[in-house]
């Protein structure tokens, strides 16, 4: 699956992300570098929360949802 160019993100592709993602694509829906997206991320001031995991960062994405006022898709049960 071929990701879209930052800041390009759909409604659609956002609620094709996984439960969580890295921060390269988090910074790409932000239309935010990665350079950028490490330095906030490294003070905690990333916009949205990021879990640190060993040596590296990973954004939940329900956040990244809530901060684009974009709604998840429902859950199916059953």
């Amino acid at each position: 699956m071929s990701l879209p160019k930052r800041g390009q993100w759909t409604a659609a592709d956002l609620r094709a992300l996984p439960v969580t993602t890295d921060l390269a694509t988090a910074a790409s829906v932000l239309n935010m570098g990665l350079t950028k997206a490490r330095d906030l991320a490294r003070i905690d001031r990333f916009p949205v929360p990021v879990l640190r995991h060993g040596d590296r960062y990973v954004v939940p994405t329900r956040p990244l949802l809530a901060l684009l006022n974009v709604e998840p898709e429902p859950v199916q049960v059953g």
